[in-house]
């Protein structure tokens, strides 16, 4: 367009606020032939009119009072833009972009969100819950930050550090004739096989890492359903709906049991992993450190791995 979009909201405003071209002109201190042309051509390029001459005070007609409405909206973006670059520019804030499923983030981000916002209030957080493959791919593609998550046996170009090792139980329905107080050999799980199982999707790295398990052992079986949502495989054990290994949960209700599995037999490593070509960022040290101090974990002797 010829014409200022920053000017035309000017002279609108004015125009809108006094009543007429003739006080808007001397209130922006410019002549008043400049704001009939300005206004005249902006009504020619968006093909509509923008003020009412027939009336006194002169009035922005409807679409000219959207027109401004939007001008306005528009320059307050720009303006909060502006704000926001000088505050990046000035190390005064920040963002980060964390991928992880859903039942991770119910899992580790509660504490870890909180403690963040509360040492880097600057900071602007961005959670995207999908399952953990899709976010490991998020990441490795460079459209998150940081994955935290199990380690897959197939993700690729990450630098991790393992936060914690995770054991599994076995969770059965409290009315399943299975009471063992502990898993130590994998043929132990036979006398369940006719049961239904209730899997962890393949599209999630715990899916993989069981389905594994399972295959490894000669313990085959067709799972009834699957699902991307640990808190919902748990609540279906819990209602009897079938049996399934996942995490050792931290509560379980009396209608179900979880039996520890040695994790000789079966562990993950938590980890939290950025793309090996990418550089830490302020805000990724910042929330490593959170993290460490979270978990617990000395700074000092926590590897980085590579694995690529």
């Amino acid at each position: 367009m010829a014409f200022s979009t920053t000017r035309l909201a000017e002279i609108l405003t004015a125009v809108k606020n006094l009543g007429s071209i003739t006080a808007a002109s001397q209130h922006l201190f410019v002549s008043q032939p400049y704001i009939s042309r300005t206004i005249k051509e902006a009504e020619q390029q968006l093909g509509i009119q923008l003020i009412d001459r027939t009336t006194k005070p002169t009035r922005l007609t409807y679409a000219g009072a959207q027109y401004l409405a939007g001008l306005q909206k528009i320059q307050q973006q720009l303006s909060d833009l502006d704000q926001t670059m000088h505050e990046l520019a000035q190390s005064k804030s920040g963002h980060l972009s964390i991928a992880l499923s859903e039942s991770m983030a119910t899992q580790v981000l509660p504490e870890l969100v909180r403690q963040f916002l509360q040492e880097y209030p600057q900071y602007h957080l961005d959670i995207h819950e999908m399952p953990s493959l899709a976010a490991e791919k998020a990441v490795t593609d460079n459209q998150s930050d940081i994955y935290i998550g199990p380690k897959s046996a197939h993700h690729s170009a990450f630098f991790y550090r393992i936060m914690r090792d995770q054991s599994f139980s076995v969770l059965v329905p409290a009315a399943y004739p299975f009471s063992l107080p502990q898993i130590t050999h994998p043929q132990q799980l036979a006398s369940l096989l006719h049961q239904p199982f209730i899997g962890c999707d393949l599209q999630m790295v715990l899916g993989e890492i069981t389905r594994h398990f399972m295959a490894d052992h000669h313990l085959f079986l067709q799972p009834a359903l699957t699902l991307n949502s640990l808190s919902t495989i748990q609540q279906l054990v819990e209602s009897g709906a079938g049996w399934t290994i996942l995490p050792t949960p931290t509560a379980i209700a009396s209608t179900a049991r979880a039996i520890h599995l040695d994790p000789k037999l079966l562990t993950y490593q938590l980890i939290m992993a950025h793309r090996s070509s990418k550089e830490n960022t302020p805000e990724m040290m910042a929330f490593l450190q959170v993290a460490q101090h979270v978990f617990n974990i000395d700074p000092a002797t926590q590897v980085k791995h590579r694995d690529d």
